[in-house]
């Protein structure tokens, strides 16, 4: 039986990120799978019977990345809403919600995301107040950046299904009238939104955005309002038309009636599988909610919150042990990963937290003796290197919040590899790319945090593909492995650090097909 050759790339770069063979110059792909790699002239023989020839002068291949944290389909909402992402002030903000409005029937919500204050001149959040007059007959709600936090004006208080009891409800502290900042309060938009083709639209358009940037699997995560999405992946993926490998992990509250639907972690294939649970344990730094042992240097009476107890937790992680379901758990303060350690050592144990592959999202404040638990535990840890960048600049956000010295113990990944913990790399869609991922943990302005280009790597491919169990399959490139691989414009491995920024994704190929090409 002959085997149909699909695809042959030839005199290329090729990055394996396999030990044994680490460069090849050659790849042949059939039904969606690496058949051989290794010099031009070894497979000579295979690239005359090939369907297509890729000949890339030389240019450099490396694996698929995979985002071990991601939020597409909020990422394609943004895209298809307003996007305030490069507002530069708040007047800058307001004034884009004024222009927006303009376009808009009035009644229709102006659904904003991805605004940041922490680098505008003057680093205050957006009120009703401000919004009120900017949008007087349309419900505004504008989610920070980090998606912890939403401004919103009148209107959306008043039809919104709030809980104006919650913590996080900010009241002015002279006359107690609501301010319209949300500080990690439940709302669900779904009253304010069309839902029907929207989310099969905001999925299209964020995969698209993903495998534009050399991403060719994604971790994302549903929130509890997000059932609906769950079924227009499904629908995408029984007709064939998500580019993208999807590993989807469902918050907590959807835990039970996806169980019911028999819908347990692993179900699926290599398109589309069901991952873990999701769970939040705490806030961000950013809307100072991040539980800390000590408080915010900037808001003295404030240590942020935990969004559930010990025992709450605890009775999650233990569920999910019974049904074999992985525990994704948000934590980013000292005192929230505290929690999750003693819970996950207590209920599961070591045994069962590398079975199941329970990890930590973001955690960002990381002491030494946290650490130190983290490893005993052989905890796996997903973690955002856009952050420490972004945030970790002197005088940004992270000094702002916590102080020099504290700052200075978050997102050490340096720290971390050296202890031996196992670390994958997801973006949480700030921003998405993974260029940017590489050159924020290799040009970190401490020097004391910075790692390789071949570890930022392999925390990008190998190790997001050991989150999801998928290690046999993609990360690397060998035989047998997915054909999931990007080329880009330079090699990371020789450019000068500061140069890593201005590689370019030229294509990207999901099981050998391409989805994404620059020209």
């Amino acid at each position: 039986m002959t085997v149909r050759i699909d695809l042959v790339v030839s005199n290329a770069n090729i990055l394996t990120l396999e030990q044994e063979q680490p460069v090849a110059e050659a790849m042949a792909v059939s039904s969606g799978r690496i058949l051989g790699i290794g010099d031009n002239e070894e497979l000579a023989g295979l690239a005359r019977m090939a369907q297509q020839v890729l000949d890339l002068r030389g240019r450099t291949v490396v694996p698929g990345f995979i985002d071990s944290h991601a939020h597409l389909e909020g990422l394609g909402r943004r895209l298809l809403n307003l996007d305030l992402g490069d507002a530069t002030s708040a007047e800058d903000a307001l004034s884009k919600v004024r222009a927006y409005v303009t376009r808009i029937p009035p009644g229709k919500a102006v659904l904003g995301f991805n605004w940041d204050e922490s680098s505008w001149p003057v680093r205050r959040y957006l009120t009703r107040r401000d919004l009120d007059p900017v949008a007087p007959n349309n419900p505004v709600v504008l989610s920070r950046v980090c998606g912890h936090l939403y401004s919103v004006n009148t209107l959306a208080l008043n039809q919104l299904d709030i809980d104006f009891s919650h913590p996080g409800v900010d009241r002015d502290l002279q006359t107690g009238e609501l301010t319209g900042v949300l500080r990690d309060v439940p709302i669900d938009t779904r009253p304010l939104r069309s839902l029907g083709e929207e989310s099969l639209l905001a999925i299209r358009a964020g995969s698209q955005c993903a495998v534009n940037l050399g991403i060719t699997s994604v971790h994302e995560n549903l929130s509890r309002t997000q059932l609906h999405c769950l079924a227009s992946y499904l629908r995408l993926w029984r007709a064939g038309e998500l580019p993208i490998r999807t590993y989807c992990n469902l918050d907590k509250d959807l835990l039970a009636p996806v169980v019911k639907l028999g819908l347990l972690s692993g179900v699926g294939d290599h398109i589309f599988r069901i991952g873990g649970v999701k769970v939040f344990v705490d806030g961000a730094i950013g809307a100072r909610t991040a539980a800390l042992t000590q408080p915010y240097p900037d808001d003295s009476t404030n240590s942020g919150f935990f969004e559930m107890t010990e025992d709450e937790y605890s009775s999650i992680v233990e569920t999910a042990n019974k049904l074999g379901q992985q525990v994704s758990t948000h934590a980013i303060g000292d005192a929230a990963i505290a929690l999750v350690l003693r819970c996950q050592e207590r209920v599961s144990g070591k045994e069962v937290i590398k079975r199941l592959r329970h990890n930590i999202i973001h955690a960002e404040y990381l002491t030494e003796s946290l650490l130190k638990h983290v490893k005993e535990l052989d905890m796996l840890l997903l973690m955002q290197p856009n952050f420490a960048h972004r945030w970790g600049l002197p005088g940004g956000m992270y000094d702002e919040r916590l102080g020099v010295d504290r700052a200075q113990q978050l997102n050490n990944l340096r720290r971390i590899l050296d202890t031996g913990v196992r670390v994958a790399f997801g973006s949480d869609c700030m921003p998405m790319d993974p260029i940017y991922g590489l050159y924020s943990a290799v040009v970190h302005p401490n020097p004391a945090i910075r790692i390789t280009v071949k570890e930022a790597l392999q925390c990008y491919t190998l190790d997001s593909a050991y989150a999801s169990f998928e290690e046999r399959d993609k990360g690397s490139l060998a035989p047998g492995k997915l054909a999931d691989f990007v080329v880009l414009s330079e090699n990371p491995l020789s450019v000068a650090p500061d140069a890593l920024g201005k590689i370019k994704v030229e294509q990207t190929y999901v099981g050998g097909t391409l989805v994404s090409s620059k020209g």
